[in-house]
């Protein structure tokens, strides 16, 4: 276990969330059944758009990984060099309009590198960065290959941005990020969570992506409904839901609907 007390700040990017394993106390789920975009791109041509892509990613590229597109779905499989790319090659494929649900069956190497070794350079990434940072009560632990970070970060982007720089240690098989923004609300019974989670998706520095959502919250389980044009922007309001305090599972109904067409996010409580 590394404890390290002094203050960081991490660099803010414009959006990116995990895609893959549960976060906080989300469950990941499929997404419900949504209508294909009839007069949309067809799966080759997504496929095509996805190849070229991570094709121009330098990590990415060499890693020739293999991926397989059905009906809108895509399926990524193969070795990635590390956490971050795996990460990349998620949220490229989850950016693109046209897919509606993503599954990740890659993997990542272990190779040799002690668990000491990963999490001493783990912290030492996070801490060259200090100077730009906000993570406070950072605490990193690894168990074989598998690393955790907690904590507590400035906002959603900084989170992952937290997890893109741990995720390029080599070793490292998975990240599971505990790390809480500190701008996330609490609530504390379900008018006020719902309430909150729905001040947390309107935010549009916090949740950038159009869709029509609705939240309600029943003995602390937030449900969300609606559709959103990108399969991305459904998994990040999941996941910003798990993160309010107080919510203790989310059940994460929102439709990917590739046809909808909007400037930004309508969000609204559950009556």
């Amino acid at each position: 276990m590394s404890h390290l007390s002094r203050p960081f700040v991490l660099v803010p990017v414009c959006l990116l969330l995990a895609i893959g394993p549960s976060i906080g106390g989300a469950t990941p789920q499929p997404p419900p059944a949504a209508l294909r975009n009839i007069g949309g791109p067809g799966d080759y041509g997504l496929r095509e758009r996805l190849i070229k892509r991570m094709g121009r990613d330098v990590d990415l590229a060499p890693a020739g990984l293999r991926l397989v597109l059905v009906n809108g779905g895509v399926v990524l499989s193969g070795t990635a060099p590390h956490w971050t790319a795996r990460r990349r090659a998620l949220v490229m494929a989850g950016a693109e309009r046209g897919v509606i649900n993503v599954t990740d069956q890659m993997e990542i190497p272990r190779g040799t590198v002690k668990d000491d070794a990963i999490l001493k350079a783990m912290a030492a990434l996070l801490n060259e960065q200090r100077e730009d940072l906000g993570i406070k009560n950072l605490d990193i632990s690894v168990g074989d290959g598998i690393a955790t970070l907690s904590g507590t970060v400035r906002s959603f982007a900084t989170r992952v941005r937290a997890e893109d720089i741990a995720g390029t240690v080599l070793g490292a098989t998975r990240i599971i990020n505990r790390l809480r923004p500190g701008n996330a609300p609490t609530g504390t019974d379900d008018p006020t969570l719902r309430r909150a989670l729905a001040g947390y998706l309107r935010d549009f520095r916090e949740y950038p992506f159009p869709g029509e959502i609705q939240v309600d919250v029943r003995a602390g389980t937030a449900r969300l409904t609606g559709r959103v044009p990108l399969y991305l922007s459904r998994q990040q309001a999941g996941t910003m839901a798990a993160l309010v305090g107080g919510i203790r599972e989310v059940d994460n109904r929102i439709v990917v609907d590739p046809s909808l067409q909007m400037q930004a996010a309508s969000v609204t409580e559950a009556k």
